[in-house]
């Protein structure tokens, strides 16, 4: 049986630019990988400034533009600022995917405080919002009929136990996603989401070689997924390619799960192992004298 190949023209992202952000490592570094394969130029935004100017190094070598910018996404100034950035070096904005995110706080959810909740908020759901908005101001600014790319989580479909902020806020992203599609589509700017499940990314990597409770859970989800093995980066990179492509010319506003299958079982690990809230230990004090 021959290779399976897609013709660059079928995708229509030939000189394509894409803008990633949490680019430089993880899912986003697998979307910014796939899309330069896929034929785009690539600007790659993170905090990191060795892992993203790394990231942009590779696609590079695959024989296109990229750049890498150092940004907080959380700041609003910081992203439209980005986005003038990005069309000066690279000539465009075409399509953008919101990748930044993280748990952040681990835990049981009545002993999670404000300023924890907050922040999760800031950074998983916020950056989304100032990113798309930017993006989309900018396309229609320009006349660009644009993809935009949001990224939730397995954990914003399902019950999220030891990370309930970061489940909240990843549902708030789908949620986003379907309102932002139905405003933008009189524009011809269409959005969509990537919801990846449990991933083995560089960080899960070494949190395995270093063992303790999160090491364990990671080989718990690994073996939970029907299909046996925790998600690749670039493979969910590939729905990000497929979202921003000609071959889903007709779908907006629409999450596209990524998860192994996982979010079809009851095998889905709790991130966090059971425990008593600090919230309720008095109560337990109290039961135990009884």
């Amino acid at each position: 049986m021959s290779e399976f190949r897609i013709a660059p023209d079928l995708l229509g992202l030939e000189g394509a630019v894409a803008v990633v952000t949490g680019g430089g490592a993880g899912v986003g570094r697998g979307c910014a990988l796939q899309l330069a394969r896929a034929g785009c130029h690539v600007a790659v935004v993170d905090v990191n400034a060795e892992a993203g100017e790394r990231t942009a190094a590779e696609i590079r070598a695959l024989g296109r533009r990229a750049i890498f910018l150092a940004v907080d996404v959380r700041r609003r100034e910081a992203v439209q600022s980005m986005v003038t950035d990005v069309i000066a070096a690279l000539g465009g904005l075409d399509v953008l995917v919101a990748n930044v995110g993280h748990p952040l706080h681990i835990g049981p959810v009545l002993d999670l405080g404000e300023e924890q909740w907050d922040e999760v908020f800031a950074l998983d759901l916020k950056t989304t919002l100032f990113c798309a908005q930017a993006a989309a101001v900018s396309m229609v600014e320009r006349e660009v009929r644009g993809r935009i790319v949001t990224v939730s989580s397995s954990s914003g479909i399902t019950g999220a136990p030891g990370i309930a902020a970061y489940g909240a806020a990843k549902a708030g992203v789908i949620h986003l996603t379907k309102t932002l599609a139905l405003e933008l589509a009189p524009y011809g700017i269409r959005v969509n989401c990537v919801v990846p499940g449990t991933h083995l990314t560089e960080a899960m990597r070494a949190t395995l070689e270093g063992g303790g409770p999160m090491a364990d859970y990671i080989r718990a989800a690994g073996k939970a997924m029907p299909l046996g093995r925790l998600g690749e980066p670039p493979e969910t990179g590939g729905v990000a390619v497929f979202l921003a492509s000609n071959l889903s010319a007709y779908m907006t506003g629409h999450a596209v799960i990524s998860d192994g299958g996982i979010t079809h079982t009851t095998n889905r690990p709790p991130v966090a192992s059971t425990q008593t809230p600090r919230a309720l230990a008095h109560v337990s004090r109290l039961q135990g004298g009884s």
